[in-house]
């Protein structure tokens, strides 16, 4: 048997463990930063080079590709060599592919810039939560890892709010100094202070080659089915959200500032869902939890849809959509921490949020076609919140194990 699942997982306590949790929650913000910059940049990126709108797509997918790629092929490498060398690893090369994105000559240049500084931003995040998994008990992880990952919140701002002085007097490139210098930055005080796991690193020996088909085998393949298939869910509707509710607040005609604030709302839900689900989640079975925060997520989204008569309302029900969807999809990767032994925790993970980012690329692409069709606003999202109702199902049958012992 696995090694009992992390029967005796690492659970320092303290000083030690407030630590990694800062250390890491600074790698995610810096991780968030570098992963919204381009959504902030693309208006004043296309006015300086001349793209058409239709050309910023692309920039965006690529990205997104980068990550996929990251979270599968330099994520489970935290198993083999350890979480805080691939955690340097990574920031170096998405400081580095950012910086000189700052340098870039054209739209092709562009491309491959952001491609790469995907590879380093996805496999950044499992190792991150590795880590963090791996120095707190089953009652601490699911706040801890959600601490840590609403850093990508955190980085969205800071970045958001970085670019309101700096673009307009320096360009769109000064954006791409900060997000290179900062995680080069980070990488001495990484070095210096960021503890590894001693049970995680003997166990680097026994992540064999065939740690992915690993993850299919008894007693792990179940729980990763329904991972998988819970966090592509979630990843779908939230992306799709987070592109569309601006937008669709026109069609249920409201402003476009009112679309601003509808986002806002949306991301202050995602901001404070995380951590009082997490905080929920020490007392109550988080299984149950997570499976109920995804049905009201699912009630949360056909009330956007019908909200078309009252901003209150829609604002409202965007900032609820926000808690549950976010929430959810947070706390979830707590429990795709305790579901592999500390051989396969980098690799599972890293796996699990691959497969989820390629419903973050589906989420908005079935969102315009359905715009594009014609469908009503509320069946819009009363369809997506159908949906989701599987991730709720996925995450009640989760094996016990994954919830591990208090």
């Amino acid at each position: 048997m696995e090694a009992s699942i992390d029967a005796a997982p690492v659970a320092c306590c303290g000083r030690t463990t407030a630590r990694v949790v800062a250390l890491c929650l600074l790698v995610i913000v810096l991780d968030g930063f570098d992963m919204l910059v381009i959504a902030l940049t693309a208006p004043a990126i296309a006015a300086d080079w001349a793209l058409p709108a239709a050309r910023l797509g692309p920039v965006f997918a690529v990205g997104i590709l980068g990550m996929i790629g990251g979270s599968v092929l330099i994520a489970p490498l935290g198993d083999r060599i350890g979480r805080a060398r691939v955690l340097m690893l990574c920031c170096a090369l998405f400081g580095v592919f950012a910086g000189l994105t700052a340098l870039a000559t054209g739209y092709t240049s562009l491309l491959a810039l952001r491609f790469l500084t995907g590879l380093g931003l996805g496999g950044a995040v499992p190792n991150a939560t590795a880590l963090i998994s791996e120095h707190a008990s089953a009652r601490q992880r699911p706040l801890l890892v959600s601490i840590g990952l609403v850093g990508f919140a955190l980085g969205g701002m800071l970045c958001a709010a970085l670019a309101v002085p700096l673009v307009p007097r320096f360009g769109w490139r000064s954006l791409y100094v900060v997000g290179g210098v900062l995680p080069l930055l980070l990488i001495p005080v990484l070095y210096r202070y960021l503890p590894d796991v001693p049970h995680a690193r003997r166990d680097h020996g026994a992540a064999a080659p065939g740690g992915v088909r690993r993850l299919f085998a008894p007693p792990l393949g179940a729980d990763t089915r329904r991972l998988w298939l819970g966090l592509f869910v979630n990843m779908m509707v939230m992306f799709f959200l987070v592109n569309w509710v601006p937008y669709l607040a026109g069609k249920a005609g409201f402003s476009p500032q009112q679309g601003s604030l509808a986002a806002l709302a949306l991301n202050l839900g995602g901001v404070i869902g995380p951590l009082l689900l997490a905080v929920v989640c020490r007392y109550l079975d988080a299984r149950r939890v997570i499976g109920s925060a995804f049905v009201l997520a699912a009630l949360s989204l056909a009330a956007v849809g019908h909200a078309t008569g009252s901003f209150a309302a829609y604002v409202t029900a965007a900032a609820l959509a926000g808690f549950f969807v976010f929430g959810a999809q947070i706390t979830l990767h707590a429990l795709a921490a305790a579901a592999y032994p500390s051989a396969l925790r980098a690799t599972g993970i890293g796996w699990a949020l691959g497969c989820g980012r390629v419903g973050s690329v589906l989420g908005p692409l079935i969102g315009g076609q359905l715009l594009h069709s014609g469908v009503p606003l509320a069946h819009y999202f009363s369809g997506f919140g159908a949906v989701i109702l599987l991730a709720a199902a996925a995450t009640y049958t989760l094996s016990a194990r994954v919830v591990g012992p208090d």
